[in-house]
């Protein structure tokens, strides 16, 4: 997660920089977010049931996914009025706050992301072994 989080963090750091006119920065970035895209989930969901007790693993997904939707329903209202406050009279948006804030919210993701690991360490989860033992 720490990794995928620094990742979501770089790229959109990189959207948010108005002189990155480049097109290969671009693409490069893109393929990037969806690594990034790919790990935060990947190393995620597999740590739930190592943190909840089994008789509250269906209520923990749930809450995770309530939390989830409250975002995806939120953010684009936010991002769509500051883009309409930083659009000119010619139609022109300046996205680099947006970007900005999607950066803020990737640094708080590290945070988190390392939060999580310190509590590993204390509690023992076992959050960075393997789910099947050989």
């Amino acid at each position: 997660m720490v990794i995928g989080s620094i990742l979501l963090t770089i790229v959109h750091s990189i959207f948010a920089i108005p002189a990155v006119t480049s097109v290969v920065i671009a693409i490069t970035a893109m393929v990037l977010l969806g690594i990034a895209f790919g790990l935060v989930p990947s190393a995620m969901w597999p740590s739930v049931p190592k943190i909840i007790p089994m008789q509250l693993l269906g209520t923990a997904y749930a809450v995770i996914f309530y939390i989830q939707n409250i975002g995806l329903s939120m953010v684009p209202i936010l991002i769509g009025k500051v883009n309409q406050a930083n659009t000119d009279a010619n139609d022109v948006t300046d996205y680099t706050t947006s970007m900005a804030i999607f950066a803020v919210c990737g640094i708080i993701s590290i945070v988190i992301a390392l939060l999580l690991k310190l509590e590993d360490k204390k509690k023992g989860y076992g959050l960075e072994q393997a789910n099947i033992k050989k």
